[in-house]
C-alpha cells in the first residue's frame, strides 16, 4: 500500500488563493519528513504557478491543484483551462530582458517556478484543458563508496527486493562498478533508489548467494503506459558466477513483467552483462567520449504481439521511419503531416533535463510556436555554454504537431537515430545533436 500523502483543491483561478495553496504545500512537506531547503522551494514553486495560472486560465473556470508527497519528492499538478496558452517564462532560455516587440522573454513568475523546481512537465489533454505537474527533490546524503564482497558461493537465488538497506546497498555497488551512462540518476544518492523502489516507482529483481550477499539485480519503472524502461543487469559476482547471475534478474524481470500489461521493453542503459540473445537492437546513439565508448545501444524485446500503430510522419522523415518500421517488423501507418505555414501561438515551450554526470540533456516538445526555430537553437547553444555534450530530443508520433517539427530539428543540427515503439502515446523518434566537429 502506497505511503503516498495527497491533496486535492479546486479554487478559482484567482491570486487571493495563491498564500493558502502555498500554506497547504508547507504543512505537507513537513508532514512527509523534508527539509526546510525543499519546503521553502516546494512552497514557492506551487504559489509562483498559482499565480500565473490564475492570469492565464480561463475566467470562471475552477484551477485544480493536487499535492502529493512521496517518500523521494514533492509534487504539485496544476489542472485547468487555458484558450491560448503561452509558457515561454518556463524555458531554460528565458530571462526578462525585453523584446523588441515590447513583450518579455520569460514572466518573472514563471522563471520562479521553473528555478524553484527540480522540473516540470506539460500535458495538453484535448481541446483547451492543460496539466502543469512540477517536482521538487527530497535531499539525500551522500553515501561513502563500497566495495563488492571478494569471493560469492553459488548456489544464487532471488529474494524479495524490498529491503531498504540491501536496496541502498545495491545501487552503491553499481555506482563504483559501472559507467555513468548505465545508472540511473538515483544511484547517486542510493538512499533515494531505496525509497523509489519501496515508494513503487521503480521495481527490482536482486540477486543473492548462499551467504545472503548481494550478487546483482536489474531494475526497471514504466516510460509509458505500454512501455518498461530497464537498467542493467548489475552483477558483482566474478567469473563464471557473472552469466548465472545475469540469467537469475534477467529471467526474474522478465517473469515479474509478463503478468502485467506492457507491450514492450526497452534500455538505453543495457550493462556487458546483458544477455544479448533476449533482446533486440533498436539502434546506437552517440556515446559521451570520456566513457571510452563510441556508440551507446538501445535495445527493446517484445511482450505482446504487436497489432501495430498509425503514427503521423513528416515528409522530411518518410525514408528514416520507413526503413526503421521495416528492419524492426513493426506495422505502422503513416500519417502525412507537413511543416506548419504560421503558427498561432508565439512562444514555443520545451522541457530540458541536464544531467552533467552523464554529460546529456534531453529535450521534449511541450508546446509550438512562431519561435519553435530560434527556441531550438537557443537551447542547443544554452546546453553547450554548460558543458554537455550529449543532447537528445523525443517527438511523439501521436501528436502531429510534434511530427510537423522536423524541419526545425533537421535545420538545428538534430539528426534522427531512432524510434522507440510505444515509448509515448504512440512511437517516439530519438533525434541527437551533431556538434560540428
Amino acid at each position: 500500500m502506497s505511503d503516498d500523502l495527497c491533496v486535492a483543491m479546486e479554487i478559482p483561478p484567482d491570486v487571493a488563493f495563491a498564500s493558502s495553496l502555498a500554506g497547504t504545500a508547507r504543512t505537507l512537506a513537513e508532514r512527509m519528513g523534508f527539509g526546510r531547503r525543499e519546503n521553502l522551494r516546494f512552497q514557492l514553486a506551487v504559489e509562483e504557478f498559482c499565480i500565473c495560472l490564475a492570469g492565464l486560465a480561463q475566467p470562471g473556470q475552477p484551477l485544480r491543484a493536487d499535492l502529493t508527497g512521496k517518500r523521494h519528492l514533492l509534487r504539485a499538478a496544476f489542472d485547468f483551462r487555458a484558450a491560448d496558452l503561452s509558457l515561454g517564462g518556463l524555458n531554460i532560455t528565458a530571462c526578462t530582458v525585453t523584446r523588441t516587440d515590447g513583450a518579455h522573454a520569460g514572466d518573472l513568475g514563471l522563471l520562479l517556478a521553473a528555478k524553484a523546481a527540480d522540473r516540470f512537465h506539460l500535458e495538453h489533454l484535448g481541446a483547451d484543458r492543460f496539466v502543469i505537474v512540477a517536482e521538487v527533490d527530497r535531499a539525500y546524503p551522500v553515501l561513502a563508496p563500497v566495495n563488492a564482497p571478494q569471493t560469492m558461493r553459488p548456489p544464487f537465488r532471488l529474494i524479495d527486493g524490498r529491503d531498504p538497506a540491501r536496496l541502498t546497498q545495491a545501487a552503491a555497488l553499481a555506482l563504483a562498478a559501472y559507467p555513468a551512462w548505465q545508472l540511473p540518476s538515483s544511484f547517486r544518492t542510493p538512499e533515494k533508489f531505496a525509497d523509489m523502489v519501496l515508494g513503487g516507482q521503480v521495481a527490482c529483481a536482486i540477486s543473492v548467494d548462499a551467504a545472503g550477499q548481494t550478487a546483482g539485480f536489474l531494475a526497471w519503472s514504466p516510460c509509458s503506459e505500454q512501455a518498461l524502461a530497464f537498467s542493467g543487469p548489475f552483477v558483482f559476482a566474478s567469473g563464471q558466477d557473472r552469466a548465472e547471475v545475469a540469467r537469475q534478474v534477467l529471467d526474474g524481470f522478465l517473469e515479474a513483467v509478463a503478468r502485467e500489461r506492457y507491450v514492450i521493453v526497452l534500455s538505453f542503459r543495457a550493462t556487458d552483462d546483458l544477455i544479448q540473445s533476449y533482446f533486440e537492437p533498436l539502434g546506437v546513439l552517440q556515446a559521451c567520449a570520456d566513457d571510452g565508448c563510441g556508440q551507446q545501444p538501445v535495445i527493446f524485446r517484445h511482450l505482446r504481439e504487436d497489432a501495430g500503430l498509425a503514427v503521423w510522419c513528416s515528409p522530411m522523415i518518410e525514408d528514416f521511419l520507413r526503413a526503421s518500421y521495416d528492419r524492426l517488423a513493426m506495422p505502422r501507418d503513416l500519417l502525412p503531416v507537413e511543416e506548419p505555414t504560421s503558427r498561432s501561438r508565439r512562444d514555443s515551450l520545451l522541457g530540458t533535463t541536464l544531467d552533467r554526470q552523464r554529460d546529456l540533456a534531453e529535450l521534449q516538445p511541450f508546446l509550438d510556436g512562431r519561435d519553435m526555430a530560434e527556441n531550438l537553437a537557443a537551447h542547443v547553444a544554452a546546453i553547450r555554454d554548460k558543458g554537455i555534450n550529449r543532447i537528445l530530443c523525443y517527438m511523439d508520433l501521436s501528436r502531429a504537431w510534434e511530427a510537423a517539427l522536423a524541419g526545425d530539428l533537421i535545420r538545428a543540427g538534430f539528426v534522427p537515430k531512432l524510434v522507440l515503439p510505444y515509448a509515448g502515446q504512440a512511437d517516439k523518434v530519438v533525434w541527437q545533436h551533431e556538434q560540428a566537429r
